[in-house]
């Protein structure tokens, strides 16, 4: 593992100006830089750098982070990569830190705590209640067989408030470890510590020795968010697993190939069928150390995403580091609106070969593309900048010349006219006539609230200390927020002023990078700053306690429909918690009528 100074001064002695300059053009718009943005197809620039706080974000799409997560976007590279791209110029030699291997005694209680949480789900998915039953309607429904459910250890996170957490520490396991691991978070309004999956059929995600080091859960209904997923913990790296790769290692070994898929259900519903060589990303975009990770195992790869157009422009994404891992690789096109799983279920096997026989291979399907619809012209010639960006990033010479006459194959151009291109060419990651991917919608006023709550937090040491004295990571909606609340207060405890650029350029996580340098960058909200931040203080406490208390009586509500007439030991802590939640908003409330009054 690099050491964290190490990473420390890498970032504060590269200047990110330099290095997204190096990659486009960046022109002064104020206290920023702002030029087109490389991640979405744009005709006004809203891709801003900021000197000051060595970040960048695109206000169109909401991409944003600091110069580590620029490259990993940008190159399609892992974190381990592109600190090693930034120390080299430096001097720094980071490679001597990778040994490749863990304190195996510091990881065990991570995997103690998946495989306790892996056999409580499987046993709630056999109990003997109303909720159980509405699961295992849920996987009639979705056609999973016994078998399948067995196998991948398909489980149930019960309603229950602190079931989890209350079972797994009368066993022994640390609180602590449980937390970390994301299994429990603590409850708002100060009363305790809940279940972090509730009511949510449970997929258990494993390494390829095949130990659990995660999970994601699905909702029984149509309620948002669909799904849940794991936080990255010591042991769970979402950009380096593939789901059900440990189970279809072997046949993917003896056929030589593998298929991609971007859902748990659409992966399960294949090898359900007899689909045994397939595997699914977790929620993110295909990575390079997933595609290094098939490399090992296939020669050629079959992506079959959903047929909408975020799903074609996901298989374009995964395609290209396939390429680079020299993968043959083949998009399969599903109708629009379809799915592997609906259209399995609709179609059947058989059809689902007979698309896969007849899949073109990318470059083929690309210039299928461009082909299509007005402006050809502009299409191909953006379909050949984005190959030719992708082939520049293959390092085997031979192979990058095979490619480059394959592409001119393809598209009738000279293979030295192409090869002009390529030495010229700047790579960039926009998929062609991709239309831009939405920013981050709209969340109502609390997240306006929390969001300007955050931002009068980097203005000062004093009122980063405001919110972390008087705001615990439950208490905010998002689990963006709970994160950004963390790194501040690790930063505050640490000694550090959020004001400075240090806190939001040390920010790397993905998951985060975007909303902290959103934050970063917008207006500060008027008035003085410690009046308006306490006036969010006490708001967002308020919000965070009213939607405590009315998850408590949803509970109560469903154990009184379960049990009639009986008290149960479940119901009466959620009810001395009630309690304790309204006692406290109570107070919060007498604090917000004094500053009205002005005493």
């Amino acid at each position: 593992m690099i050491p964290q100074n190490v990473i420390d001064e890498i970032r504060d002695r590269t200047d990110i100006v330099d290095v997204i300059g190096g990659f486009l053009d960046l022109k002064r718009a104020g206290r920023n830089l702002k030029t087109l943005c490389p991640f979405h197809g744009e005709k006004t620039p809203s891709f801003m750098v900021n000197p000051e706080r060595q970040i960048y974000h695109c206000f169109g799409c909401g991409k944003g982070g600091n110069v580590f997560s620029f490259l990993m976007e940008y190159e399609g590279v892992g974190f381990v990569e592109a600190v090693r791209k930034l120390a080299g110029p430096l001097g720094i030699d980071v490679d001597q830190y990778l040994t490749g291997t863990e304190d195996k005694s510091r990881l065990d209680p991570y995997y103690r705590a998946m495989e306790f949480a892996t056999r409580y789900f499987k046993e709630a998915l056999t109990a003997d209640d109303p909720a159980t039953k509405t699961a295992n309607e849920y996987l009639d429904r979705r056609g999973f067989p016994r078998d399948i459910i067995e196998q991948f250890s398909i489980g149930f996170a019960p309603p229950s408030w602190e079931g989890l957490y209350r079972e797994a520490t009368e066993k022994g396991l640390s609180r602590e470890i449980l937390l970390e691991s994301g299994l429990i978070m603590r409850s708002r309004g100060g009363s305790g510590y809940r279940d972090y999956f509730r009511n949510r059929v449970i997929f258990p995600i494993s390494n390829l020795a095949g130990r659990v080091v995660g999970f994601a859960g699905r909702v029984l209904d149509d309620s948002e968010p669909k799904y849940l997923n794991s936080m990255e913990n010591p042991v769970y790296s979402k950009g380096k697993i593939l789901y059900g790769l440990d189970q279809a290692r072997d046949s993917i070994r003896t056929s030589k190939t593998a298929i991609i898929v971007e859902g748990y259900i659409d992966h399960l519903m294949l090898f359900s069928r007899g689909i045994t060589n397939v595997a699914a990303v977790c929620g993110t975009a295909l990575t390079e150390d997933q595609a290094r990770l098939l490399a090992r195992y296939a020669k050629r790869v079959y992506i079959i995403n959903d047929g909408d157009r975020a799903g074609i422009r996901a298989a374009v994404r995964a395609a290209d580091q396939l390429v680079l891992q020299a993968l043959e690789t083949y998009v399969v096109v599903l109708p629009e609106n379809e799915d592997p799983d609906s259209y399995i279920r609709k179609e059947g096997v058989d059809a689902l070969g007979e698309l896969m026989r007849s899949a073109p291979d990318y470059f083929t399907y690309l210039r299928e593309e461009a082909g299509k619809g007005r402006s050809t012209a502009s299409r191909r010639r953006q379909v050949v900048e984005h190959l030719l960006a992708t082939i520049s990033r293959v390092d085997d010479a031979v192979r990058r010349e095979i490619l480059l006459q394959e592409l001119s194959g393809h598209f009738e151009l000279p293979v030295e006219t192409l090869r002009t291109g390529l030495t010229q060419a700047r790579p960039t990651r926009r998929a062609p006539e991709e239309p831009p991917r939405a920013a981050r919608q709209p969340g109502g006023k609390r997240e306006r609230i929390q969001k300007e709550m955050f931002r009068l937090g980097l203005a000062g040491r004093d009122l980063a200390g405001l919110i972390v004295d008087n705001i615990i990571e439950e208490d905010l909606e998002g689990e963006e927020f709970r994160l950004f609340h963390r790194a501040l207060r690790e930063a505050h405890e640490a000694g550090e002023d959020p004001a400075g650029a240090k806190f939001a350029a040390s920010i790397s996580d993905p998951a985060l990078a975007g909303l902290a340098s959103e934050i970063a960058l917008m207006d500060q909200p008027p008035g003085p700053p410690g009046e308006v931040l306490r006036d969010m203080l006490l708001w967002v406490k308020k919000a965070s306690l009213k939607g405590e208390m009315q998850a408590m009586k949803e509970r109560i509500g469903q154990l009184r429909e379960q049990s009639p007439g009986e008290t149960t030991a479940e119901e009466i802590g959620i009810a001395e918690a009630y309690r304790q939640c309204a006692r406290e908003l109570g107070k919060l409330e007498i604090r917000e009528d004094s500053r009205l009054d002005g005493s």
